[in-house]
């Protein structure tokens, strides 16, 4: 410690609670949450979503209290918490910040705090430049953790209700006809291949989303995901672990074309939240460059999303709606259902205006190449 900073033997805190303790007590502190101080997002908009129903926030005002304080937790905001990015279709809260190693809003040491990124990306962005020049940021400073979400309205075309497409090892967009199998090697210029950049990444999380009645689509994915084994740099690979595949649902508003920012009408309008106008700070975030409304074929205003069972149930009672039948089909098949805090704007739209959404959450981590 700086000989500067006053112990503060005085104090209790740094005499009798142990630091272990201590440190655990500051990081529950400085961990971000959704506040409450804000608007809601609207159940309608393409961001909205369990964990993303308002801004987030962390208090930081602890880091004011002394300097003993401040040098036992400067770090924590940065390490603790999970930075996320958005490309695109960001919550209206979100500045756009971008993380470049000369960004003198991210310094190198803060970025080098970092531990977990977590990125919503659109399919046209993963599977094109966008993710190749992301995981160039990270030459100097690296995450050991990246989680990579695709929501329902991130698939190529999800207005059409077009097919799933996903493969890892293909270059720009995916095509099932040219899906490669586990053996064969990731193309240069592919997505998959892009890790190497990201020096240090000890586990990779990707979130699938769609709706219920795709069900079966993203499956035929997942089971080819064990073939997917990521190059990283210092001869070392991604490598799936298959036991920490979690199959989880949520219940939301049905999204409508060019739906971004679609407001219920028993709901306010979305926030626009302005990290002046509250004490601390709001948890690191960004967009990308380009314009955060940026989607894939997103014309007319037909609502496409209302959720059909029938392809993935039997025989199922009349007296129940079709989100509750595909809800009752996904429990049936061990999917864990998200209930968050907000959940009751949901409950109030009519049964039409509902779809149930299925996630397979995936994941790899770093072992020695084979």
């Amino acid at each position: 410690m700086d000989q500067s900073i006053n112990p503060q033997i005085e104090s209790p805190l740094f005499t009798r609670i142990p630091p272990e303790v201590r440190n655990q007590i500051f990081k529950f502190a400085l961990t971000a949450y959704e506040d409450p101080a804000s608007r809601k997002y609207s159940s309608a908009a393409y961001y909205y979503r369990p964990g993303y129903t308002r801004a987030h926030r962390i208090d930081t005002e602890l880091l004011l209290t002394c300097r003993r304080v401040y040098w036992e937790t400067y770090r924590f905001p940065a390490s603790i918490n999970e930075h996320t990015s958005w490309y695109w279709r960001a919550p209206p809260n979100i500045k756009k910040n971008h993380l470049s190693v000369d960004d003198r809003r991210c310094s190198l040491v803060r970025r080098r705090d970092l531990r977990t990124v977590h990125v919503f990306a659109q399919q046209i962005w993963l599977e094109g430049d966008g993710f190749a020049g992301f995981t160039g940021l990270w030459e100097y400073a690296c995450p050991t953790t990246l989680v990579i979400t695709l929501r329902h309205s991130d698939w190529w075309w999800w207005e059409d209700e077009a097919p799933l497409t996903f493969d890892p090892k293909q270059e720009g967009k995916a095509s099932p006809e040219k899906n490669r199998s586990k053996s064969a090697a990731f193309a240069s210029g592919s997505w998959g291949n892009q890790f190497r950049k990201i020096k240090g990444l000890q586990r990779l999380q990707l979130e699938l989303e769609t709706v219920a009645n795709k069900k079966q689509e993203l499956d035929a994915i997942v089971d080819r995901a064990d073939g997917w084994e990521f190059p990283l740099a210092d001869d070392r690979a991604l490598r799936f672990n298959r036991s920490k595949t979690r199959r989880t649902g949520w219940i939301g508003a049905s999204l409508d074309r060019g739906g971004f920012g679609e407001v219920d009408e028993d709901e306010d309008t979305e926030a626009t939240v302005d990290s002046q106008s509250h004490p601390g700070i709001h948890s690191t975030s960004n967009t990308d460059a380009g314009d955060s409304s940026a989607s894939v074929g997103n014309v007319g205003s037909q609502n496409v999303a209302v959720t059909s069972v029938a392809s993935i149930s039997g025989h199922t009672s009349d007296q129940e709606d079709e989100p509750t039948k595909a809800k009752r089909v996904l429990e049936a098949a061990g999917v864990v259902f998200d209930v968050f805090d907000d959940a009751g704007s949901v409950k109030r739209l009519p049964a039409h205006k509902k779809s149930v959404y299925y996630i397979v959450t995936l994941t790899w981590e770093a072992q020695v190449s084979s």
